[in-house]
């Protein structure tokens, strides 16, 4: 069952790495965190510890996408700052071949694209068992394990903002968004942005994974319009699309 309200929370930080999955020798980020970063940043927060090695987890504990199944959540996201991306040297070890991370001489550097002072607003629709937990840990600032964005040098800070009831939109004409919107949703004739505003905003679509199985393989794909500045855009409504008082309209992904 999904809910009929939203969390909405902030988080930000110094820097950002959100790994495309197409990413070979030189690591790219995606502008926005992706569907499967957030439920782990949540994850965290909650305590829910990660598979190992060999996918699995300790003896009645529920998997963090059992937690966060694409059946009782689904996420909206906001940009609420200009997304600045940076070019960044890391030096990796070599530590397979060595009983000693002292003796590793083998060393590489890699570029890594970076977001720069990122800054997002995440609405989350979930219902679980959990949530009341999770709503009171985000606003007491009491997280299990640190949380971060993407990586685990880069901590991110996070800001419980309130839970608000959501109000479908319906479907039609062009309608203001703040959130980024999945075109592949999207099944209409007509241009599904308002071609007005190109001249006026700065758009970049990516390919996001949306929904992840406990084997890790990707169920879903969806093409993804990110307005780079952190303006709103004009896009037509779909299912996903609702309204938040104070917010505004957003789309869930």
């Amino acid at each position: 069952m999904i809910s009929k309200t939203a969390l909405i929370f902030d988080i930000s930080g110094e820097y950002g790495h959100f790994r495309k999955f197409n990413t070979t020798t030189s690591p790219l980020t995606y502008s926005i965190p992706t569907t499967s970063a957030i439920y782990g940043l949540l994850g965290a927060v909650l305590g829910i510890e990660r598979e190992d090695s060999h996918n699995k987890i300790r003896e009645k504990k529920e998997h963090l996408r059992e937690v966060f199944s694409s059946k009782n959540a689904s996420v909206a996201v906001r940009p609420l700052s200009e997304i600045k991306k940076v070019n960044i040297g890391f030096n990796l070890l070599d530590t397979g071949s060595y009983q000693s991370f002292f003796n590793v001489t083998n060393r590489t550097q890699i570029e890594y694209e970076l977001l720069k002072d990122p800054k997002f607003r995440i609405y989350l629709r979930w219902e679980h068992q959990l949530k009341d937990e999770l709503i009171e840990r985000l606003k007491i600032k009491r997280y299990h394990f640190n949380p971060y964005l993407g990586i685990s040098q880069m901590t991110a800070n996070i800001d419980f903002v309130a839970e608000r009831e959501l109000s479908k939109i319906s479907e039609g004409d062009y309608v203001e968004f703040n959130s980024a919107i999945n075109l592949s949703e999207m099944q209409t004739e007509k241009a599904p942005i308002d071609i007005n505003l190109i001249k006026e905003r700065t758009f970049q679509v990516e390919t996001f994974p949306l929904d992840m199985q406990i084997d890790r393989t990707i169920k879903r794909y969806g093409e993804i319009l990110i307005e780079m500045n952190g303006n709103n855009l004009r896009a037509i409504p779909t299912k996903n699309s609702f309204t938040i008082e104070n917010e505004g309209n957003i789309q869930f992904l």
